[in-house]
């Protein structure tokens, strides 16, 4: 009855929104750039949350312990960057897709021709390696939860699946994100709830960490110097990774919500709160599971499945099903964001772009829909071809080595060009290709090869290539006002040149360092460290606080005129 409920309301909901999101792209894909800044946010962090990532997350505590997660903890920089950098120069932008603002940053056919391939790539490959990662996950829940085989979840999940595409297509954002919020909501307080009954299925914290007190190892926030297998990883991962191939200019959905935001204050705040909630609020419940399963289920030949198991044998009637109904909408909100993204690439970036410019606004949406049933049946396909979630993140995370770097230095540095990143994204794929087909290397020390060699190659080409056309980058520095090494096209223009300086980047770090405090502080308060946890929270608390206070009242700048 729970879950039904669920479902009715979600499709209800997306039904109310139809005629609202059926008006023009920008209210389909950006919900008419009305979104506040907690709705924005909370809207990222539902979709960072899928069926797959409680999973995911016990699978790496079974695996490699708690410090087993800096392989994603470590994504807190580039997502602070994206936030408190970048973010207000997407929502100056003005741009309905975060993959147009490409002809307007780079000029000519080389830059028609880059926003093809990204929608290509990015809406519909590494949308497919997504959706089909996330959609394993739910196969895997719904056979342990129901007690069916593969064939027969794998109908339910169609079914789910359809239900799913069918209110994205019936609402666009504005419907997912409200979504997303109930999502989220839910979500979280079931993977509490669990949390908390899973340690008191195993007698509490005390009995929980004396199970496991011969095994240290897999309790350690921060990997051992004795065990140099783990350091390298952490080191690759914090000191590489996360500027390298992380998110570090928001694009995608992250992209797609703040260019929803009212303005340019509600876009950074969205930007900071996603950070805040994703990495320092929500990981510890999946973690405290993942412990629980270490102890209940040694030796699992799927780990990942040990969370799904805690949930069905400690839950009593009814929390089952509540949690159950978490696990649905946190795939669902994951899927309806790939599905109505990907769809606006392949509308506004291909057909409006290359197919018919001159399309009425209400024959795009049409295109827009069929879009989304398209791209379901790759998240399909793609399904078929995965066996490990984490697998498949750091796979993600390897084919993208190197692109971190060069799409933040497109805002920053008036030198990079159309060929930089064409250069790094097939760089990145061939040095993949390379160095683990080939050579063999394993991850994450083939992550080091990988950035290395497509870093080294794209700057190489930006260097033999000629700069942009001055026009086409004065252009882009009058609409987005960009702050850092702009200077020949400020004078050139006779602008005034506005240097980054050290302010925004003094932000980042207080940031970065208060969402690893409070991640770190509650990891130590719940481990048998309470003075220590709660000493590191409280002052971190306060640092966020500080920067939230210092955003909030930076003063707005005027917009782009919107489209649509």
């Amino acid at each position: 009855m729970i879950i039904g409920l669920y479902l009715g309301g979600a499709f209800v909901w997306g039904a109310w929104h139809a005629r609202r999101a059926s008006s023009s792209r920008a209210a389909f894909f950006v919900a008419g750039r009305s979104l506040p800044w907690w709705l924005a946010g909370t809207s990222i962090v539902a979709t960072t949350f899928a069926a797959d990532t409680p999973l995911a997350v016990a699978g790496l505590v079974a695996s490699e312990g708690i410090a087993g997660n800096w392989f994603w903890w470590a994504d807190v920089l580039p997502a602070v960057i994206g936030a408190l950098i970048v973010g207000q120069l997407w929502r100056r932008s003005g741009v309905l897709t975060d993959n147009e603002i490409t002809e307007i940053r780079y000029g000519g056919r080389t830059a028609a021709g880059l926003r093809l391939f990204r929608a290509a790539y990015f809406g519909v490959l590494r949308n497919a390696i997504v959706m089909g990662w996330v959609n394993l996950a739910m196969l895997k829940v719904l056979s342990l939860a129901l007690g069916v085989d593969e064939s027969e979840s794998g109908w339910i999940l169609a079914g789910l699946f359809v239900l799913t595409v069918g209110y994205t297509l019936l609402a666009g954002l504005v419907g997912v994100v409200f979504t997303d919020f109930l999502q989220f909501g839910l979500a979280l307080v079931g993977s509490v709830a669990l949390a908390v009954l899973a340690v008191k299925e195993v007698g509490g914290m005390s009995a929980l960490l004396t199970e496991l007190g011969d095994r240290a190892e897999l309790l350690a926030l921060l990997p051992s110097a004795h065990d140099s297998e783990a350091v390298w990883a952490f080191a690759i991962y914090v000191g590489l990774k996360s500027w390298s191939s992380g998110n570090t200019e928001g694009h995608g959905y992250t992209a797609q919500r703040i260019l929803a935001t009212r303005d340019e204050r509600h876009a950074r705040l969205a930007g900071l709160w996603y950070a805040i909630a994703h990495f320092a609020l929500r990981p510890w419940p999946w973690v405290i599971v993942g412990l629980v399963a270490v102890i209940q289920y040694p030796g699992l030949e799927d780990p990942e499945a040990g969370y799904v198991r805690v949930m069905l044998e400690t839950l009593p009637d009814g929390l089952r099903g509540l949690m159950l109904a978490a696990m649905l909408a946190a795939f669902m909100s994951t899927i309806d964001t790939q599905l109505n993204w990907g769809a606006s690439y392949l509308t506004h970036d291909v057909y409006a772009r290359f197919v018919k410019p001159d399309a009425s606004e209400r024959s795009l949406v049409r295109v827009a829909r069929v879009c989304i049933v398209g791209l379901a049946a790759f998240g399909v396909a793609a399904t078929f071809a995965m066996d490990s979630v984490s697998g498949a993140w750091k796979l993600l995370a390897t084919i993208s080595a190197g692109s971190g770097l060069i799409l933040l230095l497109r805002w920053l540095w008036w030198r990079i060009n159309a060929w930089s990143e064409i250069s790094v994204m097939l760089a990145s794929l061939l040095g993949t290709h390379w160095f683990e087909g080939v050579m063999g290397i394993p991850f994450p020390l083939s992550f080091v090869w990988v950035v290395a060699f497509a870093i080294s190659v794209s700057l190489l080409v930006t260097w033999l290539t000629p700069p942009e056309d001055p026009a086409t980058l004065r252009h882009f520095f009058e609409r987005v006002r960009p702050l850092g090494a702009w200077g020949p096209v400020a004078r050139a223009a006779g602008l005034p040149l506005r240097p980054l300086g050290w302010r925004p980047w003094l932000e980042v770090a207080m940031a970065t360092l208060g969402i690893y405090g409070v991640l770190l502080g509650t990891g130590w308060w719940l481990l048998g460290k309470p003075l220590q946890g709660t000493l590191v929270m409280g002052v971190a608390a306060w640092v966020l606080v500080v920067v939230a206070r210092g955003v909030s009242r930076a003063p707005a700048v005027p917009q782009a005129s919107p489209d649509g």
